[in-house]
């Protein structure tokens, strides 16, 4: 029952933040039709039939019971395909100044991002929650037989930078790597106190195709809890004990020594571990009396610190537009990125997202709000018909020319890029639907997602 009513929660904020993205979008055209003196018929949230409607001051309020989208209905700028047919006769239209159009057509856009600045202020103030190791760059457990390491890169390095550019955080190196326009990406280290920079070829993510770093970050490996009985509890290791070293070699994360341990089937292994300060060394025998029968001494690490982090609205703002442009980017060199428009999200994507993100802290949700309404504010700018920066593009020829546009002409544009817009809809949710399935199938016993990373096999 109580997961039933968290899942129920966690979908009703999720589809609370993503209609409150939509809401002030049409907001912003509504608030400055309104100050511009334009006649405005109907303000809807969502598309089809009204669930609920009511009219106020000569405007039309609206709740569609399609979940998706919304409109303000606008006679001189309506789309009756999309928003239905407009009431008022063409003979009682004031003509609108094309000023005031692009002064309403941007204000979408622009309540978006004052969205995301109100957000990110919010953050700001209360914290982004993060691992411990978020700002700690450093390397932890590099596979032998990985990319990484046969480029050179060992535990303990110090990431830098990725092709050039200076790395701050864990998220940036993900994105920096997934985004990269290089096939081989230059991953620029720090090791002992000397810099260097390394060609790897990295994996890509089976499920997502987006290339990922397969390495660990660094972390200590300190233990939780010991089963009674197991070599570990046998040797005299006790919770709240740091593992330091196996077998003479600096444990660097907890991967790392599972790792070590892992690859001693039948050996002794000998430890070394700090306790109160104090180092003491001991051996001990791997037992392989588990499921997978792989060695294991018998110990839960210490789950790593949560910390808050305290990005300022100016730097989430950029780095959510940043993220827009280096996407773009990659999709524009796909020979060399993989990254095409399938890798897109649509509705579906968003609101997985949104779900997990909501489950895990909703503060991470606010910080994916910012990315969504800095998202959308772009994308409305387009200059592709049926969006806003389309009806800019009509509004500033139809001024040049000094004359309208045929309107028959407008209409059949509009409804061409409808049906692809929709096709497109229907792609990306496909995808979507599909990663979604796949992620779900690669998902472990314990809820945490199996390794899903494959060589890079383009030419």
């Amino acid at each position: 029952m109580f997961e039933f009513l968290t899942n129920v929660y966690v979908v009703a904020v999720a589809l609370l933040l993503f209609n409150l993205t939509i809401f002030i979008h049409e907001l912003g055209h509504f608030l400055v039709a309104r100050w511009r003196k334009v006649k405005v018929e109907r303000f809807a949230i969502w598309f089809g039939p009204a669930l609920w409607k009511r009219t106020w001051g000569g405007v039309e309020y609206r709740l569609g019971c399609v979940p998706l989208g919304g409109y303000v209905l606008i006679p001189q700028l309506a789309m009756e395909a999309i928003e239905g047919k407009v009431e008022t006769p063409v003979e009682e239209l004031k003509p609108m100044r094309a000023r005031d159009k692009i002064l309403i057509l941007l204000a979408g856009s622009f309540f978006n991002v004052l969205l995301a600045f109100f957000t990110a202020f919010i953050l700001w103030k209360v914290g982004i929650p993060a691992d411990e190791g978020y700002n700690d760059l450093h390397v932890g457990y590099v596979a032998p037989d990985s990319p990484e390491y046969l480029a050179g890169i060992r535990p303990g390095d110090l990431i830098v930078a990725i092709d050039g550019k200076p790395m701050e955080s864990w998220d940036d190196i993900r994105m920096g790597v997934a985004l990269s326009l290089s096939r081989k990406v230059q991953i620029g280290i720090e090791r002992n106190h000397a810099r260097q920079t390394l060609e790897v070829l990295p994996a890509r993510d089976k499920i997502f195709k987006i290339r990922v770093l397969d390495l660990d970050h660094a972390s200590v490996a300190t233990a939780a809890k010991v089963t009674p009985g197991s070599p570990a509890d046998k040797a005299g290791v006790q919770a709240n004990d740091t593992f330091i070293e196996l077998a003479g070699e600096r444990i660097v994360s907890t991967t790392h020594m599972a790792k070590l341990v892992g690859a001693r089937k039948g050996q002794t292994v000998h430890l070394a571990i700090l306790r109160k300060g104090q180092r003491l060394e001991m051996d001990m025998v791997p037992n392989t009396d588990n499921e997978d029968h792989e060695p294991r001494i018998g110990i839960a690490f210490v789950r790593p610190k949560t910390i808050d982090v305290y990005p300022s609205p100016v730097a989430l703002v950029k780095s959510s537009l940043m993220m827009i442009v280096d996407s773009i980017n990659a999709i524009a060199h796909r020979s060399t990125t993989g990254v095409g428009v399938g890798d897109l999200s649509g509705p579906v994507g968003i609101a997985t997202i949104l779900y997990y993100a909501i489950l895990n802290d909703f503060r991470i949700a606010l910080k994916f709000l910012v990315i969504i309404n800095i998202n959308l504010a772009v994308l409305n700018l387009l200059p592709i018909p049926v969006l806003d920066g389309g009806h800019i593009v009509i509004t500033l020829i139809e001024k040049l020319r000094r004359r309208p546009l045929n309107q028959k002409l407008i209409e059949t544009t509009h409804m061409v890029f409808i049906v692809l817009l929709l096709t497109f809809m229907a792609f990306v949710t496909f995808n979507d639907s599909n990663r979604l399935f796949q992620h779900w199938k690669a998902t472990g016993k314990d809820g945490a997602p199996a390794k899903t990373v494959v060589p890079d096999k383009k030419p």
